[in-house]
């Protein structure tokens, strides 16, 4: 490889590393509550990222993310709650599950592997499938471990959900994670098993006629997304102190989804992008709900305005730009031009 190949390959993942760090040190220049702002953000970034391993590199779109997330929710949280007050909260609870404590770091990972193991048992058939068949399996996936949390209220309390669960996750925690699975996604779309999964993005049949494994390539992708998506789970049950399943429905799921569509779905530059200009937008329209003041002129604010504004800007963006707001491009070095 070319030194000028490798600062290609480097310059993608420096730059997605700088515009992160720099969007973070810019907005969380304020109070408390610019800093639960940042947070909320930085979350959602994560779970963007988590999901484009999977739906960005293999183009197969999951509405079934989330059910890894609320995995790895409840796993943190049954780890990280006191014992002595489990016995109050849970009914019924396992007395391996009442003793087990963990601490917020360790319980963040056991919660990726435990949606990482959950994954792959229900990625054996659902990674067979294609198209409209395979995200509408996806999305019954989100439907049954949603009902399945609801009911199941010794390990989940219910409907009701869980509380007492130490909030312990801190700005440098979740940016820390970020980074990570920035590294991770990049690298791996790198790697052969990415170059792979991205052919058979572009051309299943070839791909397969070429003699790739697509079932085998699809499934690693969904594991490492599993993983993050359940860490991230993990970090926004930890930072919300209480929850039950509908955190991890529907609302949160489409919020992801457009995200990711709106930034440019086959790129990782697009992940990142997406998430933080439409956090920065949701965050301004949900401020100019409340009122404007112009000097001597207030504008009076109007219920729903941050729904119907972030709706509009989507439709606006995707008309203009229908590959999302890089074109599905990777930030990078411009090639030059064959004489």
């Amino acid at each position: 490889m070319t030194p000028l190949a490798r600062i290609r390959g480097t310059v993608p993942l420096g730059a997605l590393i700088v515009l992160v760090l720099f969007a973070t040190a810019i907005a969380s220049r304020g109070g408390a509550s610019e800093d639960q702002i940042v947070l909320t953000a930085l979350i959602n970034l994560f779970f963007v990222v988590a999901l484009y391993i999977f739906v960005g590199l293999s183009g197969v779109l999951s509405f079934g993310h989330m059910s890894f997330g609320a995995v790895g929710a409840f796993t943190a949280a049954i780890l990280v709650i006191p014992t002595e007050v489990k016995p109050s909260l849970f009914f019924g609870m396992p007395n391996v599950l009442v003793h087990a404590h963990a601490s917020p770091l360790a319980s963040v990972i056991v919660g990726g592997l435990v949606a990482a193991a959950f994954s792959l048992v229900v990625g054996i058939p659902l990674m067979r499938l294609n198209g409209l068949a395979a995200s509408l399996a996806t999305f019954a996936l989100l439907l049954i471990v949603n009902n399945v949390a609801i009911n199941w209220s010794s390990v989940t309390g219910g409907a009701s959900g869980v509380s007492a669960v130490p909030t312990t996750t801190s700005l440098i925690d979740v940016l820390g994670w970020v980074l990570v699975a920035v590294l991770v996604a990049f690298l791996f779309q790198e790697s052969s098993w990415g170059l792979r999964l991205r052919a058979s993005r572009e051309d299943e049949v070839a791909a397969r006629g070429a003699g790739i494994s697509v079932v085998t390539a699809r499934t690693i992708a969904w594991v490492i997304s599993a993983f993050f998506t359940g860490a991230a789970g993990a970090l926004y049950g930890e930072f919300l102190g209480s929850f039950n399943a509908s955190a991890f429905y529907l609302g949160i799921t489409f919020v992801i989804l457009a995200m990711l569509v709106v930034g440019g779905l086959t790129s990782l530059a697009g992940a990142v992008i997406g998430s933080i200009v439409l956090s920065l937008v949701s965050e301004l329209l949900r401020r100019a709900e409340g009122g404007v003041h112009l000097a001597s002129l207030h504008i009076p604010g109007r219920p729903g305005l941050s729904e119907l504004g972030l709706a509009l800007i989507m439709i606006l963006i995707l008309v203009l730009r229908p590959r999302g707001i890089t074109g599905g491009r990777e930030l990078g070095l411009p090639r030059a031009r064959p004489k």
